[in-house]
């Protein structure tokens, strides 16, 4: 850069431009989850920095849960097996409050449905509970 290119139209010297070494504050992922109204006023670094810090957050609390899950699965395997029971339709009908003749007629809708035979059907009780749970929302 020559001498001229550094004088402005009034032959005043122009001084580089400086970008402000003061790094933006940073809240804590706590402090945005209580005021999330934090997020309008940050500046685009600050904001990928949280959405790095969410993203290894996700990753540790997915590692924790399947270390619980498997040791869990491993203490009492039993108990985990029996989280999902498979009922009757009568028995489904007076644990959801719903007809039986409505659960057997949506039989085909609902996921998790059993049909041992002909004659013989049963549901899972946690995949019914989602499905009438997303029915009425």
């Amino acid at each position: 850069m020559s001498c001229d290119e550094n004088n402005d139209a009034g032959g005043r010297v122009r001084q580089p431009s400086r970008r402000s070494s003061v790094p933006a504050p940073m809240p804590s992922l706590a402090e945005v989850q209580h005021y999330p109204a934090i997020l309008a006023g940050l500046t685009l670094p600050v904001i990928v920095d949280l959405r790095r810090q969410v993203g290894h957050l996700v990753a540790d609390l997915d590692a924790a849960f399947c270390q619980a899950m498997t040791t869990a699965e491993a203490q009492h395997p039993r108990a985990v097996a029996e989280l999902d029971r498979l009922l009757t339709p009568a028995a489904a009908a007076a644990r959801f409050g719903v007809t039986k003749r409505w659960l057997l007629d949506h039989a085909d809708e609902i996921p998790g449905v059993r049909r041992l035979s002909r004659k013989i059907i049963r549901f899972s009780e946690r995949r019914l509970a989602r499905f009438l749970v997303r029915a009425q929302v």
